[in-house]
């Protein structure tokens, strides 16, 4: 008989959750200091009052990473580029949401700690689970271990909202980069009513993947996150979200209250 790996690991996390120590709202990682601001306090982009509210919560890895060399997809510098460029790079999110970033860290996803996991879970819910004006969540991550980062947040992130984590397999400086299309497509996302009550998930590369059952499949190629069957939830086709089905909780799954 199979083991479900993932689901064993939940019996985990309350264990881990009230061994570790909340770090917000101030956190050092990689020798920079971090403010994390409340949510009367989030520097929107723009605020337009016919839009909803999404925040960007980024920590690093290749969606922000650069290279002196264009054609580089390997050896670049992950964690390199701050959120407001990667905002600033794709104006046309201000077309679909007003779009706050917080950084809550910026390094490569291999140096993603448990204590940043706890912090990152715990902001979310605070600014955007708590906010009824905030329309849903999106984390930048990168992709190394992002389907770990992302399986967490789906046990802890505890509310209706959508919760999309995204990457990029190119850095930000490479030719045809495809972090811009995978940030605008997982904003779009995040704003739509049809990916509530899905938990979290992950957009890249066009897809729409539960984070329960998603995994990398592949180092180099950008369409690298897939699921088995139940997993794969829709896709986006010129912005907008085409979901397969209506929302629905696996049997077995739980969430963990941090």
């Amino acid at each position: 008989m199979g083991v479900n790996f993932k689901v064993l690991a939940l019996s985990a996390l309350a264990t881990i959750s009230h061994a570790s120590p909340l770090l917000y709202p101030r956190a050092t990682d990689s020798n920079v200091t971090y403010v994390f601001t409340n949510p009367n306090g989030l520097n929107f982009t723009q605020m337009n009052t016919t839009l909803p509210n999404v925040t960007i919560f980024a920590t690093g890895g290749t969606i922000a990473g650069s290279s002196a060399d264009n054609t580089a997809t390997t050896g670049y510098k992950a964690g390199a580029v701050g959120i407001q460029t990667l905002i600033d790079a794709v104006p046309e999110m201000l077309n679909v949401a007003n779009v706050a970033g917080v950084q809550v860290t910026n390094v490569g996803s291999p140096d993603i700690t448990s204590d940043i996991l706890l912090r990152l879970s715990k902001q979310i819910n605070e600014v955007v689970c708590n906010d009824p004006t905030m329309a849903g969540a999106v984390v930048t991550h990168g992709t190394d271990t992002l389907e770990e980062s992302a399986f967490f947040l789906d046990a802890t992130v505890n509310c209706r909202k959508p919760v999309v984590i995204v990457g990029a397999m190119r850095p930000s400086t490479a030719i045809s980069a495809d972090g811009p299309l995978n940030l605008l497509q997982s904003v779009t996302v995040a704003t739509s009513p049809k990916a509530r009550d899905r938990g979290a998930l992950i957009v890249m590369n066009d897809r729409i993947v539960s984070a329960f059952y998603a995994s990398k499949t592949n180092a180099n190629t950008v369409d690298t996150f897939k699921a088995i069957e139940m997993g794969n939830l829709g896709e986006v086709v010129s912005n907008k979200p085409y979901f397969f089905y209506p929302p629905v909780k696996p049997t077995g799954k739980t969430e963990v209250d941090i």
